[in-house]
């Protein structure tokens, strides 16, 4: 009796996604709206959450012996075999699609290993001013792994990073119509976030800093309620495993996860014990064990030790791992203002529009705020704390070749501090402050350089998109179809069309049908 009505309520699901109606649906087309224009806009750069991805998909381990020598975090265990140094949970989180699509990869493989036996290595060289990227290419395509790479790295942007963070964005979209934010504003501070910050820079490549970002947003959402009222065990429990899950993508997990306990600890005692609020705080502590579990088991499978993570077994790969505590010192005050303005990686020079959000809100009434003073404490708190962890990494200066990515987290927790402004400023203005932020998000998310660099490539080159640019440097100067402006631009005017399309199409179902 209940396969018939299960097969029925599937039947209904597919026929109301198949159905245009489905449009009238704003997060619906928030949703694809963000799919599609991150998907066009995927980046080939492979990083290192690739390899491990790589290898789970082909071969079910986390060894990623046939890569060795592709990145400098990949080293040569005691063992005898190849890790990578950093967890890997959004790798075996991305192997999924790669597993899915293999065959098809194998065939594209095959296709190349076939063409460079037949006719050698081609005489074609990366003309890029990075080295690492020149040498990677070399390798690359000695190993006719090139088109492999280049179709993976759209597998992991278009099925893996573009839709989640469309669904993220979703998920913003709805907290904010939570807040009695109206469906118009809402939607555009939604979009702002999308395609006005660095998440689109982000977005368009694999990497598990925006999972941290997924994760301590989710938590936090969680955990928000009324002031002094218990959260449900339910929503204490996926808070912590959001929160298991910030440590189990990165390191800067130990001091996210702490923030969130506090967040949920301390406004309970102003209606409940010491000892009942730590009590009911330690079901976030059991939903954060499943996360750190897979990191325990992942670094013993790697490493042989479930406690030591990859920094404590690699070799020194660059000058920061032999300052202080392999590579951690007390916070540096130039760190401390290059996390925030360095155009190489900072956070008002990747993302101006995030300045909006240090404007104070004295001047409005405390119960109509969109962000209220508890949870605007808790923004801040992770604002100070995520920067001085930030500035007290080493690493962090070796963001210049991957762009801004440390302080991710706060990007979304900024813009609903910033809505609170938003809503109470002119249609104009905001016009004008949109097509600012969305105009230089765009630019560096296509030309991924520092900012002012980036500003001069597109008024030398013209429109581009990033996996174009990259076939255009990594081709024979003499295509047609390559080295130029037009082709990207049709797309991107083609991209733009169908978005609006989508858009007109379901506001006028929207009207219809009254969704919101």
């Amino acid at each position: 009796m209940g396969r018939p009505l299960g097969n029925k309520r599937l039947a209904v699901i597919i026929g109301a996604v198949a159905s245009p109606a489905f449009l009238a649906s704003r997060p619906w087309r928030i949703f694809l709206i963000a799919w599609l224009v991150y998907s066009v806009h995927f980046a080939t750069n492979v990083v290192r959450e690739h390899y491990p991805a790589f290898s789970i998909a082909e071969h079910g381990t986390f060894r990623v012996d046939e890569y060795q020598g592709f990145h400098p975090d990949i080293f040569v265990h005691r063992d005898g075999h190849s890790v990578i140094g950093n967890q890997v949970l959004v790798s075996a989180l991305a192997a999924v699609p790669l597993f899915l699509l293999d065959p098809a990869l194998d065939a594209i493989e095959n296709y190349s290993k076939a063409r460079l036996a037949e006719q050698g290595v081609p005489d074609v060289e990366y003309r890029t001013t990075r080295r690492n990227s020149v040498n990677f290419f070399r390798l690359v395509k000695a190993r006719g792994l090139d088109l492999r790479f280049g179709a993976a790295t759209f597998i992991t942007t278009a099925l893996f990073m573009a839709p989640l963070t469309a669904l993220f964005l979703v998920f913003f979209y709805q907290v904010l119509r939570r807040r009695g934010i109206d469906p118009t504003q809402a939607t555009w501070l939604t979009f702002l976030l999308g395609f006005g910050t660095p998440l689109f820079y982000r977005a368009t490549v694999l990497g598990h800093n925006m999972f941290v970002m997924y994760a301590m947003f989710a938590s936090f959402v969680l955990l928000w309620g009324p002031a002094g009222e218990p959260v449900s065990h339910r929503r204490r429990a996926l808070a912590g495993l959001f929160a298991g899950v910030t440590l189990a993508t990165d390191y800067i997990g130990v001091i996210i996860m702490p923030l969130l306990w506090a967040y949920l600890f301390i406004p309970r005692l102003s209606s409940a014990s010491w000892w009942q609020s730590f009590r009911e705080s330690l079901v976030m502590v059991v939903g954060s064990l499943p996360p750190i579990a897979f990191l325990l088991f992942s670094q013993w499978a790697m490493y042989g030790h479930p406690f030591w993570p990859g920094q404590h077994w690699m070799p020194n790969q660059n000058e920061y791992v032999a300052v202080g505590m392999r590579g951690f010192t007390l916070p540096a005050p130039d760190l401390f203002f290059k996390s925030l303005f360095d155009p190489s990686f900072g956070m008002y020079s990747w993302g101006p529009i995030l300045l909006l959000s240090v404007v104070p809100v004295w001047r409005y009434a405390p119960g109509a705020l969109v962000l209220p003073a508890r949870e605007r404490w808790f923004v801040w708190a992770s604002w100070v704390a995520l920067l001085l962890f930030a500035s007290a990494n080493q690493y962090s200066r070796l963001q210049f070749n991957s762009g801004f990515r440390y302080l991710l987290p706060l990007v979304p927790l900024l813009m609903l501090a910033l809505a609170d402004h938003w809503i109470r400023i002119g249609w104009r203005l905001k016009a004008a402050i949109t097509a600012v932020a969305v105009m230089h998000a765009w630019v560096i998310a296509v030309y991924r350089e520092p900012v002012m660099k980036s500003w001069q490539l597109l008024f030398s080159e013209g429109p581009q998109l990033p996996w174009y640019r990259v076939l255009t440097l990594t081709s024979r100067p003499d295509s047609a179809w390559l080295g130029t402006w037009w082709p990207p631009t049709m797309l991107l005017v083609l991209t733009l069309a169908v978005a609006a399309g989508i858009w007109r199409y379901g506001s006028r179902l929207e009207i219809t049908h009254g969704a919101q």
